[in-house]
C-alpha cells in the first residue's frame, strides 16, 4: 500500500515507518520527504520534522519560502508544549483579558486535583465572561466557547512563528479557509480582526495540545474529539478543536466565517509576566 494510502487509513505508524525506508532508499526525493515531513509533524515529532525540513531546502533551494512556514510552524508547537507544560505563560493578542490570572489560577488547581478550590475561582470571574453572540457561516448564535476548559474564552493562533491566545471577546470576524491538504488537518489559514481594527493572517491549530500523543489515530488526525475528564464539569479536549456554539458543537473544520456582535472590548491585564506579540 502506498504510503499517502497508509495516512488515509489512519494507519500513522505504518506509514512512518514505510517513508523512512522510502526517504533512506531515495534521499533524493523531496515529495517523499515532504509527505514523511507531515507524518512526524502529525505524531508531534518536532525535531525530526525540522530536520526533514532543512534537508528538502537544501535539495531545493526555491523552496525555501514555502518551507519556511512550516518551519515557523514547528517553532510555534514548541512553544506551545511548554505553555502546556506550563514552563510559560501564553502571548496574547492584542492583550490578557483582566480575569486570566483567576481563569488560569483555576485550571492550576483542577490539574492539583483541588476541585473546590478550582470551582471558587471559576465562579469569581463567571459574569467577567461576556456572553458571546454573533453569526457562525450566516446562522445567528448565542454563545460561543471552546469546550475545553483552560481554552474556553480563547482562540489559539500561530502568527508567524509565535504561539498566542486571541480573547474570542477580542475578535470582531474570524475567517477560516477550506481545508485542501494532509497539513490543513494540522494548521488551518485564517484571518482574524479583532474590535481594535487590526487584522491579523494567520494559523489556527486544528488539533487540541496533547492530540499527537495519544495512542487513536482519528485522536492525532482529528477525525474525532474525545475529552479527558477534570473533575466536575470540566475537561480537557483531545482530537479536533471543538466549539460549543449556542446548543451546538461545532468543530474548527466546519467554522467558515464567525462575525461577533459588541459586547465591549475586553480590558488588557497590567501583569508584566504577560507577554503581548509584537
Amino acid at each position: 500500500m502506498e504510503s499517502k494510502d497508509l495516512i488515509k487509513a489512519g494507519r500513522l505508524t505504518e506509514a512512518r515507518e514505510q517513508l523512512v525506508t522510502e526517504v533512506k532508499s531515495a534521499p533524493g526525493d523531496t515529495g517523499k520527504r515532504t509527505l514523511l515531513f507531515q507524518v512526524f509533524a502529525l505524531l508531534g515529532q518536532w525535531e525530526k520534522a525540522s530536520r526533514h525540513l532543512e534537508a528538502i531546502v537544501s535539495q531545493d533551494p526555491s523552496r525555501q519560502e514555502g518551507v519556511m512556514v512550516f518551519q515557523n510552524m514547528v517553532r510555534a508547537e514548541q512553544e506551545r508544549d511548554d505553555v502546556f507544560a506550563m514552563k510559560k505563560i501564553p502571548a496574547f493578542m492584542p492583550d490578557a483579558p483582566h480575569y486570566f490570572e483567576s481563569h488560569y489560577g483555576a485550571y492550576e488547581k483542577l490539574v492539583a486535583g483541588q476541585l473546590e478550590e478550582a470551582d471558587t475561582l471559576f465562579a469569581s470571574i463567571k459574569d467577567e465572561k461576556p456572553l458571546l453572540t454573533g453569526e457562525l457561516n450566516g446562522e445567528p448564535f448565542v454563545g460561543f466557547t471552546d469546550t475545553d476548559t483552560l481554552l474556553a474564552p480563547f482562540l489559539e493562533a500561530f502568527i508567524h512563528d509565535r504561539y498566542v491566545w486571541i480573547p474570542l471577546s477580542a475578535i470582531r470576524e474570524l475567517r477560516i479557509t477550506e481545508p485542501t491538504s494532509l497539513t490543513d488537518l494540522l494548521w488551518i489559514s485564517a484571518a482574524v480582526t479583532t474590535w481594535d481594527g487590526l487584522t491579523a493572517n494567520c494559523f489556527l491549530p486544528v488539533l487540541y495540545p496533547g492530540s499527537s500523543s495519544h495512542e487513536d489515530d482519528r485522536i492525532r488526525l482529528g477525525r474525532m474529539t474525545d475529552w479527558k475528564s477534570l473533575g466536575g464539569s470540566y475537561a480537557r479536549g483531545v482530537g479536533q478543536h471543538v466549539y460549543q456554539v449556542g446548543e451546538e458543537d461545532r468543530a474548527i473544520l466546519e467554522l467558515r466565517e464567525v462575525t461577533f456582535a459588541y459586547t465591549g472590548a475586553p480590558s488588557g491585564s497590567s501583569q508584566s509576566e504577560n507577554e503581548d506579540v509584537p
